[in-house]
């Protein structure tokens, strides 16, 4: 069995904890800050100080190579500014933990674009758990009376940031990016930033026009998602380069769990009628998609070792 590095075990432990809490604190920047500008200003200075740090160290020795910066735009594009702008966008309507519940569904969706990019098969369990995941989101959405009136505009929001996120998940890992993650994380987010804050200044009025209105929470929510969030997307790329998609996205069980405290009792969301029914089964369906295999031949191997001691105590 392949021995997991200290590197690898604290990067999944920052991802699991930050990125439960950042739904949260999008939920305050875009109280008063423009989606997208939250999006463009925090990946912006995440980048740039990202890449600051990369020259001063000297660990960006040279110019990255044209495929490099693709790989970079690309993930940045889909990762970041789609992923993260849907979900910011959807967050002005959606309550935070709603929209992390509805996000846990990423390895449904990677175990998707896995099964029609790569040609990777879903065993049973994996489908088994995937059904799960549905049942559980659809639990989550109903109202007591319809699902499909629970289908608004900012649950179809979250659901195309989920397939940005999901399809940059799947492919990135095949992709050749900068061998310095520090480095390939601050290209990442730079482009993202700067597509973001450019997007930005067209739809919405330009910024210092929109400071007065901006409150202190709101400033508050970009500081934590541009230091703590920028944290965490540096150790989710490294993960991408080192360890199966499917693996990664581990974080999906543990996230929705913070997620839904910080809301409920710090943010003062109201839960779904049938919050505490669905939610179980998200999570089981997440169990089963990452943890199905290994439950499967531990329980097989017990039956044998059973079998095995029943059948000596007959002999005798």
């Amino acid at each position: 069995m392949k021995t997991i590095s200290i590197k690898i075990f604290l990067s999944y432990l920052v991802i699991y904890i930050v990125w439960g809490s950042t739904y949260f604190f999008i939920k305050m920047g875009v109280e008063t800050m423009p989606p997208f500008y939250l999006v463009g200003l925090r990946f912006l200075f995440g980048g740039l100080g990202f890449l600051g740090i990369s020259i001063i160290t000297g660990q960006l020795r040279s110019i990255p190579s044209k495929q490099e910066m693709l790989s970079a735009l690309f993930m940045g594009t889909f990762l970041l500014l789609l992923g993260n702008g849907f979900v910011s966008l959807a967050e002005r309507s959606v309550d935070s933990y709603f929209a992390a519940l509805f996000i846990a569904s990423t390895p449904f969706c990677v175990a998707m674009f896995n099964g029609i990019i790569f040609k990777e098969k879903l065993p049973l369990f994996r489908l088994l758990g995937m059904f799960s995941g549905i049942v559980g989101v659809g639990v989550i959405l109903y109202n007591g009376s319809n699902v499909m009136t629970s289908i608004t505009s900012g649950v179809g929001l979250i659901f195309l940031g989920l397939l940005c996120w999901s399809l940059a998940t799947s492919v990135g890992h095949k992709m050749k990016v900068h061998p310095d993650n520090l480095v390939n994380s601050g290209m990442q987010m730079l482009f993202a930033g700067i597509l973001g804050t450019v997007f930005a200044n067209i739809i919405y009025p330009p910024l210092p026009a929109l400071i007065p209105g901006i409150t202190a929470r709101s400033w508050i929510g970009l500081a934590y998602l541009a230091v703590f969030g920028a944290m965490a997307f540096y150790c989710y790329s490294y993960l991408i380069k080192n360890e199966p998609s499917i693996r990664i996205v581990s974080y999906s069980i543990v996230n929705p769990v913070i997620a839904v405290v910080l809301g409920i009792l710090i943010g003062n969301e109201k839960p779904a009628p049938f919050l505490f029914l669905g939610f179980p089964l998200v999570l089981l369906g997440l169990v089963l998609m990452m943890y199905g295999g290994r439950i499967v031949s531990q329980v097989m191997a017990y039956s044998r070792y059973v079998n095995r001691n029943q059948s000596s105590r007959n002999k005798r």
